[in-house]
């Protein structure tokens, strides 16, 4: 019961519309994440169908994760807490270029 009592203290601290979004784009990184894996797996044991959308949906993936910690930079400045504050920049800032990358990649081909 520990770790459901951090989780309310956790969840009691943050603002509410921040955690909301929060848990919104990590949910559907999360589905994003189990859509890949079932078209990958699809596509291993049938590999006369090829498809290019597991390239797409991780660049999705990737960018909503992206945007998950932008929402976390975002409360930092509007709270004033600067705890990771530029730990949590820069990764937001490198996992978005990563997927504009992937992106970018992905309509050269």
């Amino acid at each position: 019961m520990n770790i459901v009592a951090k989780i309310r203290k956790k969840a009691s601290e943050r603002n509410k519309k921040f955690l909301v979004l929060d848990i919104l784009l990590t949910l559907l990184v999360l589905y994003l994440a189990i859509h890949v894996l079932f078209i990958s797996i699809s596509g291993l044991v049938n590999p006369n169908t090829t498809d290019d959308s597991p390239t797409l949906l991780s660049s999705v993936m990737f960018f909503c994760l992206g945007l998950t910690y932008v929402v976390r930079v975002i409360e930092m400045i509007v709270t004033g807490k600067k705890e990771y504050f530029v730990l949590s920049t820069f990764t937001a800032a490198f996992i978005i270029s990563v997927s504009v990358f992937m992106m970018v990649l992905e309509y050269i081909k």
